[in-house]
């Protein structure tokens, strides 16, 4: 009895340990097989025509592979939980994108891979996690926005200088505490370019309207415009002595439409990929990820 018994214990262990062998990953409750990592594994090498003689480099291909599985599975859960469906016309569609931006027929990049020995579903699958990517993206981008600021800050660092500016500076006669207050107050008086009277400063401070460039300003007095909104009074600062005050009317770039759209397409794409990076290293650092694969 204790022979049989030990005997059903062996082949119960070898039929775990085979299972298990057939398990390169689970990515919280789902597996991935060894079947779709070898047939991954053998597209990447095609496709990019890869030379894992190299043991290291070997390596860190089964690396790089499996990193793939477990954001692409990742991917798949993501869109299950949110309802996010991609339909067999739609990887299709992209299919036939990517033959059309590659100049192929129609029917040909298919084809292609069947010659190169790459399965068509390990293809399909990832073309359909790209899919789920974009639609994460896209939903995110509806919450990323530019600011005028923003712009403004941009359009100055890519080289452009050239603001046509309309404000008012305020710089007081002294530099007492006294004068400080009336300063203050006079801050939170100052609400429309086109209500300045002479009495609100008259005693205590010069008003000037200016309308020109940013460029031909004081460094100090740029920086304090820069960092004002249109129709918003700046913060009390002190330059040569004297206590001073910025009311920006307007602020406009002397730079085309069209660049100031390429500047706010540039922003709004460095803020959508520090977004997207953020969601997908928080979906991976919240998901249970088990490596059974042997280096």
């Amino acid at each position: 009895m204790k022979y049989l018994i030990g005997i059903v214990i062996f082949f119960f262990s070898v039929n775990i340990f085979a299972k298990q062998q057939d398990i390169v990953v689970i990515v919280n409750d789902k597996p991935i097989t060894m079947y779709e990592f070898t047939a991954r594994k053998k597209m990447v090498i095609a496709l990019n025509k890869v030379d894992n003689s190299d043991i290291n480099t070997d390596k860190q291909l089964n690396k790089n592979v499996l990193n793939l599985l477990i954001e692409e599975e990742l991917l798949n859960q993501h869109a299950e939980k949110t309802g996010i469906k991609i339909s067999e016309l739609e990887i299709d569609s992209a299919i036939l994108t990517i033959e059309e931006r590659n100049k192929m027929p129609k029917g040909h990049l298919l084809q292609y891979m069947r010659e190169l020995g790459v399965s068509a579903d390990s293809f399909k699958k990832q073309i359909k996690s790209e899919l789920i990517k974009y639609n994460i993206i896209s939903n995110l981008s509806n919450s990323i926005s530019v600011s005028p600021k923003e712009l403004d800050v941009a359009v100055i660092n890519s080289g452009y200088e050239d603001f046509n500016i309309t404000a008012w500076i305020f710089a007081s006669l002294n530099s007492d505490d006294k004068t400080l207050n009336k300063m203050q107050k006079l801050q939170k008086s100052l609400t429309d370019c086109n209500k300045i009277e002479n009495k609100l400063y008259a005693d205590f401070a010069i008003g000037k309207k200016i309308e020109g460039k940013l460029k031909d300003l004081g460094d100090k007095t740029k920086s304090v415009i820069l960092d004002t909104n249109e129709n918003s009074c700046s913060n009390i600062y002190q330059e040569d002595g004297k206590f001073k005050l910025v009311l920006v009317c307007s602020k406009k770039a002397s730079v085309s439409g069209e660049e100031i759209d390429k500047v706010k397409g540039f922003l709004s794409n460095q803020k959508m990929s520090k977004k997207a990076e953020k969601f997908f290293k928080d979906l991976k650092s919240k998901a249970y990820i088990n490596i059974l694969l042997n280096e």
